[in-house]
């Protein structure tokens, strides 16, 4: 498992030498504090996983949509024709501003998919083209201008219905020039986002229809093979660090690259039809546009991208979205079998506030990683400056893994409730895979030597490497207000002073 940011300088590469120094230390206690905490039930809203909502358009639609269950999570499509106001000339800080600052205005704890589109039907109608420049005219066109002009002259094809989808302007994918271009743009988006801890996945996008990679009623025009494996790899260069999800379960979409898949057509296209019954709605799995399907035939390795990478999906049809509160059964079976991180933004989250809330919240608990603590350990009389050593244990309860890096603290807290002091130490959160035996590790840190004397109370916090984003709350009893763990009393003996 990657590590999507830097880790503190102290945790990994020190650890050793300071777990051995806790046990030579005259401080080292000859008792303890040890808490084996029960798993709570719980709703958590914790980051990265969840529901995922609808972001494109809060600017124009003039404000955030109905959020009926904590989520945090907002798509966004970012039209190419927005970024690049000419030949290598990105207009990041715009698209931030008009798509971005809106959301975290009122939900500062908000993440993104971001998926770049070329090519989105009937844009015009769903606002997409409501930032664009109107003197240029075709509004339909999602792409840059100068892409159709000298030297360039790439084609495009006008289109009122393509499978009854349109109406829109479809470039021509599978020229040099465009394959270039594309390359070119993805270059630049990596530059701009990889390891950036307000994106929760990159969703490769930009080829297609929606950036679905197809062009499905107008099959001509589709990108094809060749231009399709060239993007896939200039994706897996440009994000090192920021979790990465295509749409197909695809040779070319994903040979050579672990990318997690994002299943847009939740639930008929996920598993193969005979997998319940009755069939679910909209089922079909004769091809590689079924997830099931392409594992089975097109990349079976792929099936374990998920340890690597996120699974989402939507549920964009009535019928579909009916599956999750009249078969939620069999919704949370899928969940859980192809370890899926979220749904949405087309979903039955968006209609339901009160009718299913049961059904909804386990909907919710079965997506993505989550966290049970089963012990932990410290001592229970300290020095300030010197080192200690902690014991914990940790059980992936949930779905999936965690695909962001988050760092283990200690921190210690005053009678009056204010945080003293934190300290990191290591813990390989990113490691927990669903359906493992707990992991237990005995690490090491220190003592912060600024830490006053006296008594605390110690927690334990599963904290953003980022400070200023939200942690995880672990799915335990005797959390504080700010999901931390509340471990114990400890007393802080005043740091030995240097002779």
């Amino acid at each position: 498992m990657r590590l999507r940011y830097p880790a503190p300088p102290l945790v990994g590469i020190l650890a050793a030498a300071l777990l051995a120094a806790a046990s030579m230390s005259p401080m080292t206690p000859a008792h303890c504090g040890e808490l084996r905490p029960a798993q709570s039930n719980d709703d958590l809203s914790n980051p990265h996983r969840g529901f995922l909502l609808w972001g494109t358009t809060v600017g124009a639609d003039g404000g955030l949509p109905d959020n009926h269950y904590g989520a945090s999570m907002y798509q966004i499509y970012v039209p190419w024709r927005e970024i690049e106001t000419a030949d290598e000339q990105y207009d990041w800080a715009g698209f931030e501003k008009r798509h971005l600052e809106p959301i975290l205005k009122e939900n500062p704890n908000a993440t993104f998919v971001l998926r770049p589109v070329a090519d989105y039907p009937d844009g015009v109608s769903n606002n997409i083209s409501f930032y664009f420049d109107k003197t240029e005219g075709q509004l339909e066109r999602d792409y840059p201008k100068f892409l159709e002009l000298a030297p360039l002259n790439i084609a495009a094809h006008d289109y009122s219905s393509c499978g009854g989808d349109g109406p829109g302007r479809a470039p021509e994918y599978n020229s040099p020039a465009m394959r270039q271009q594309l390359q070119q743009f993805v270059q630049a988006f990596g530059r701009r986002y990889d390891g950036d801890p307000r994106i929760t996945a990159i969703h490769v996008g930009l080829l297609g229809f929606w950036g679905e990679w197809h062009t499905s009623g107008c099959e001509a025009w589709e990108p094809d093979a060749t231009t399709r494996a060239l993007v896939r790899n200039a994706y897996a260069a440009a994000f090192t660090l920021t979790p990465v999800h295509t749409r197909y379960a695809r040779s070319s979409d994903l040979d050579g690259v672990n990318f997690g898949v994002s299943e847009d057509f939740f639930p008929s296209f996920t598993a193969m039809c005979n997998a319940y019954s009755p069939k679910l709605p909209r089922c079909d799995d004769t091809g590689w546009w079924n997830l099931e399907w392409g594992f089975r035939n097109e990349v079976p390795a792929a099936r374990e991208n998920w340890k690597h990478n996120p699974i989402g999906g939507e549920s964009p049809y009535a019928d579909q979205k009916k599956t999750w509160t009249s078969r939620t059964a069999d919704i949370v079976d899928l969940l859980k079998r192809y370890h899926f991180s979220w749904l949405g933004p087309a979903g039955q989250h968006e209609n339901t506030g009160s009718g299913f809330p049961a059904k909804m919240r386990a909907i919710k608990r079965a997506l993505g990683y989550e966290f049970t603590v089963r012990q932990a350990a410290w001592p229970d009389a300290m020095r300030a400056g010197a080192p200690i050593s902690v014991t914990l244990s940790v059980e992936n309860t949930g779905s999936a893994p965690l695909y962001h890096l988050y760092q283990t603290e200690l921190h210690w807290v005053d009678a009056g409730g204010a945080t003293r002091a934190r300290a990191a130490f290591d813990f390989p959160l990113n490691a927990l895979l669903p359906g493992a035996a707990p992991s237990t590790q005995v690490s090491a840190t220190t003592v912060p030597a600024s830490l006053a004397p006296g008594s605390y109370s110690l927690r334990l916090a599963f904290a953003d490497s980022w400070r200023e984003r939200p942690g995880i709350a672990p799915q335990n009893v005797g959390r504080d207000s700010t999901g931390r763990l509340s471990l114990g009393t400890v007393t802080v003996a005043a740091a030995a002073v240097d002779h």
